[in-house]
């Protein structure tokens, strides 16, 4: 009975909708975004809503390892699977159709969701001088595509701000699609460590682990940041004279690919080698506990790796 209500209230708000309702002609730069609701407030953000979930960084995480934590602690099959949603704000949007039918509203809302490069080249006009750019970021796909737009090197954030990532120069700022966020993932290598994995594409239960070299002896932290931009530690501080594969070949604990978003998503991993041991309190130990909403900390992970030598590397998971 329950079901047959849902679905009759369903068929009477469509055939009372107006005739322009998921019909609205757009440039193929813009996102159309559709609301109902009792309320003309409660409209809009439904349709702003619509538009947010599509071009968001899902909040999303799944963890499936069995590993040691940072006290070399075994954790046997340490899991979890937290999946949030979150409403963001969004500036830019345009409500270009509002109806009122009966007990209820009716609005379409535009968002012009044009390349991240040309939106930002269109906010800040020309530059005029090169600015020193964040270590790690200068060498990402996304950022090396805004040099190339803008003729300059800007001193651009990513910032995580309204539930959504988004680049951020002087007083301008771009929310980040999946897609551009995924541009900023690149294999990065310096002088003082060397980092790769097995593999370059996983699927689901592949077993993963990284071949890790340096020249000096000194401290390894191995963090991962997962598709959605938070970030856990898989190795802190361990005290290394030379090179190593980790997880060891002869240990117990093991690493395992896990993917439940039945789509490729990407992943990146990055070692950092200091003289010093580093504090990595910022950042969540993967272990017992899984990876929730305060660790949407790949911004902070940035603005942390241009202190310090480090390699990174991407993989694609099937």
């Amino acid at each position: 009975m329950q079901k047959l209500f849902l679905l009759l209230t369903l068929s009477i708000i469509a055939f009372a909708s107006p005739s322009w309702m998921f019909k609205v002609e757009h440039e193929k730069t813009a996102i159309i975004g559709y609301g109902v609701g009792v309320s003309l407030a409660k409209a809009k953000q439904s349709a702003l809503n619509d538009i947010t979930n599509y071009i968001s960084v899902k909040v999303q995480s799944n963890v499936k390892m069995s590993s040691s934590d940072v006290n070399g602690k075994a954790s046997s099959n340490s899991s979890s699977n937290l999946q949030t949603s979150s409403k963001a704000q969004l500036s830019g949007v345009e409500y270009i159709k509002i109806a009122q039918e009966g007990n209820l509203w009716y609005v379409a809302a535009k968002y012009d969701n044009a390349p991240l490069e040309v939106k930002l080249e269109r906010l800040i006009g020309q530059a005029t001088a090169d600015e020193v750019q964040n270590a790690y970021l200068k060498n990402t796909p996304l950022i090396q595509a805004l040099n190339d737009e803008m003729k300059y090197t800007l001193d651009y954030d990513l910032i995580r701000k309204d539930n959504l990532w988004q680049i951020k120069y002087d007083n301008y700022i771009v929310p980040v699609g999946q897609k551009d966020f995924y541009r900023l993932f690149s294999i990065q290598n310096s002088d003082e460590v060397y980092l790769a994995a097995n593999q370059e594409v996983y699927k689901e239960n592949d077993e993963m682990y990284f071949n890790i070299q340096h020249k000096n002896p000194g401290f390894i932290s191995v963090l991962y940041v997962e598709h959605n931009g938070k970030v856990g530690v898989l190795l802190e501080n361990k005290i290394s004279r030379g090179n190593f594969r980790y997880p060891a070949a002869n240990s117990k604990d093991i690493f395992k690919v896990s993917n439940p978003y039945k789509k490729t998503i990407y992943e990146l991993y990055i070692a950092i080698y200091s003289t010093e041991s580093l504090d990595l309190q910022q950042f969540e130990n993967v272990g017992e506990t899984h990876l929730d909403e305060s660790n949407y900390n790949f911004h902070k992970l940035i603005n942390y790796l241009g202190k310090h030598s480090f390699s990174t590397y991407a993989i694609k998971i099937k």
